[in-house]
């Protein structure tokens, strides 16, 4: 994850990967209490999947998957 402090050095401009931007919108929330990276794996070339455990108040958990992928570009000829 990216600290506010590592924003603004010049390296963040970077593009950024779907876990990492999660996590940040994550961890602004008021009601997250804790984030964790379960695992990576990349199945498909190009495609990271990320797991996510988020710790909610209460002790609840929620556990995220989500993939960084590349967008699909319709093709013009279509």
């Amino acid at each position: 994850m990216t600290s506010p402090d590592d924003a603004a050095k010049p390296e963040a401009a970077l593009p950024d990967h779907a876990g990492s931007m999660l996590c940040r919108l994550l961890i602004s929330h008021p009601e997250v209490v804790d984030i964790e990276l379960l695992g990576q794996s990349e199945i498909i070339e190009g495609t990271v999947s990320y797991s996510l455990g988020v710790t909610l108040p209460g002790g609840r958990e929620l556990y995220i998957d989500v993939e960084d992928a590349l967008a699909h570009v319709p093709d013009a000829d279509r």
